[in-house]
């Protein structure tokens, strides 16, 4: 039995849920543990002493010493696996691009790389071209960021993100008479608003950031809230249905988190999304789909559920079932490391 190869994943990731040989001469490395146990080890590297002392100073220059400690510990049978959503990714780019001789395998998941121009740009692409392999979390993404940033599509690959809370309870709460809406980055609120104007419908909106909540129109059937866990949880859970509304911003997506975990809750979810959703909600079975900013489709999907508590509660059995086999923290653990093993053996033959 052989395992896939990185084009296999490339073409489709559920080819990494296939069975699978850890190859033990294939070491992983990196900063932080994963919090789930997958039969694939991953050796975490500490912070060493001029880290610590470094972070006193400053916070980049902690993070460009460790992103050089974590480099210098990457052998030639290594694969270092990057956060990105920490700064040590992008040091770790420049470095392993200009300064190492001996280019380090480095598999970086959850990168941050967001729509700028001029310098910018120049600089973020020049710290990702240090990546070998870069994780993104929908599959128009390859495209767009290989466009971007102006690198070849092959140092790119879709794995789904995760449902955060199967990390935690499942909430067995009555259903309340209100769809629920969250998240902060990349909303577009005002959709949702022109959505349910006049319909009556009560909304409820939880945004972290005063400033989301600050933008987000008056209505008398619209709730905004701050609310942080675990009673978003349990505002998820109790909502009769779930509606995401996303900006385009033709890059990068976001919400996928929110996707998974509303349908791990069991609640369909309705998303105003062209990049990501479409990767995590089957449309018609577990929710539905609709263009980004068309707050005339998004009303006539809000109102389908609205009005038939049955199709409500069809598609919310569907999602969980969906996100039980597809979404789980430990499935996308799993796949990561799974692919870091990949990578490490494509580059050593």
């Amino acid at each position: 039995m052989s395992n896939p190869t990185l084009q296999d994943i490339c073409h489709d990731w559920r080819a990494l849920d296939q069975d699978f040989v850890d190859d033990k001469a294939i070491e992983l490395i990196g900063h932080e543990a994963f919090s789930s146990e997958v039969n694939i080890d991953l050796r975490v590297i500490p912070a060493g002493f001029l880290v610590k002392l470094a972070n006193k100073i400053s916070r980049n220059l902690g993070s460009l010493i460790y992103a050089f400690q974590l480099l210098w510990a990457c052998k030639s049978a290594n694969v270092l696996v990057i956060n990105g959503a920490t700064k040590i990714w992008f040091y770790a780019g420049l470095l392993n691009r200009f300064l190492f001789l001996r280019k380090r395998n480095v598999l970086c998941w959850d990168i941050f790389v967001e729509v700028s121009e001029g310098w910018k740009q120049k600089v973020m692409a020049t710290a990702m071209k240090g990546m070998t392999l870069s994780v993104l979390w929908s599959s128009p993404q390859v495209a767009s960021h290989a466009r971007f940033l102006g690198m070849p599509e092959d140092r790119f690959i879709f794995i789904p993100f995760k449902a955060n809370h199967t990390k935690g309870p499942r909430y067995d709460l009555p259903i309340g008479n209100y769809v629920f809406a969250c998240g902060n980055g990349k909303r577009d609120y005002q959709c949702l608003v022109e959505a349910v104007r006049g319909t009556g419908i009560p909304v409820i909106i939880c945004a972290t950031d005063p400033e989301v909540r600050r933008r987000i129109e008056d209505l008398p059937n619209v709730v905004k809230l701050g609310a942080t866990e675990p009673d978003f949880a349990k505002l998820q859970a109790s909502s009769c249905f779930m509606v995401i509304p996303m900006t385009y911003t033709g890059l990068k997506g976001g919400g996928e988190a929110n996707f998974c975990n509303g349908m791990w809750h069991g609640k369909p979810v309705i998303a105003a999304d062209s990049i990501a959703a479409a990767d995590y909600i089957v449309d018609g079975e577990t929710g539905f789909v609709v263009p980004s900013g068309d707050s005339q489709l998004l009303r006539e999907r809000i109102l389908t559920l609205w009005n038939d508590r049955e199709l409500v509660e069809k598609m919310g059995q569907a999602g969980h079932q969906h996100v039980e086999k597809n979404f789980t923290h430990a499935a996308f653990v799993r796949r990561i490391l799974r692919a870091a093993k990949i990578l490490g053996a494509a580059k050593s033959g």
